[in-house]
């Protein structure tokens, strides 16, 4: 583990860098993946389709630690003794993994607007996770979406079964019929 959170080897992996913002909701509105580099230091390069900029509310109900356990592979007791203040967030949630940075060597200055909370790491024995097109490569890139996208996954597979079920029973009761 790096003893500066601000520097980023090019060898890093599995880790997330998490900064909030309060900024007023006009200046919350204008950061995003594509601009959130300037708001980190000058000649910081992002890929910005691995960023992730969102309000903090849209994570109501699943809380960040769980977002980040279970997007990110970070393990809860990473998080320990902060897991209550990723929670409790308020304003944008900016999250930017070792995948951010390319493999590029980087030194952040991040702006006075942004407020490091942390840096988590993935398990060190965790395998690479490859990514089929999802919504993330999409361009739906929030979690409220990734959390939608699963309830609906959910609610088919319950019709499934339900409708299965059906179909067995009937195959029942037309067989003690016939």
């Amino acid at each position: 583990m790096p003893k500066d959170p601000y520097t980023i080897k090019a060898s890093e992996r599995g880790a997330v860098r998490v900064f909030t913002t309060e900024l007023e909701p006009e200046g919350d509105a204008a950061i995003t993946p594509q601009n959130v580099y300037k708001l980190l230091g000058d000649g910081v390069t992002l890929v910005s389709s691995k960023v992730e900029v969102f309000p903090s509310k849209v994570l109501a109900g699943l809380g960040l630690t769980n977002y980040l356990a279970e997007g990110y592979g970070i393990p809860p007791e990473d998080m320990a003794g902060k897991a209550a203040a990723l929670d409790a967030l308020k304003g944008l949630v900016i999250l930017v993994p070792s995948s951010a940075f390319g493999g590029n060597e980087q030194v952040l200055e991040p702006s006075p607007a942004l407020r490091f909370i942390g840096m988590f790491h993935e398990p060190k024995n965790a395998p690479p996770k490859q990514m089929a097109e999802s919504e993330a490569s999409k361009g739906l890139t929030s979690p409220q979406s990734r959390a939608d996208t699963r309830s609906q996954n959910q609610v088919r597979y319950s019709w499934l079964i339900a409708i299965g079920a059906l179909i067995i029973a009937a195959a029942l009761v037309l067989f003690a019929v016939f």
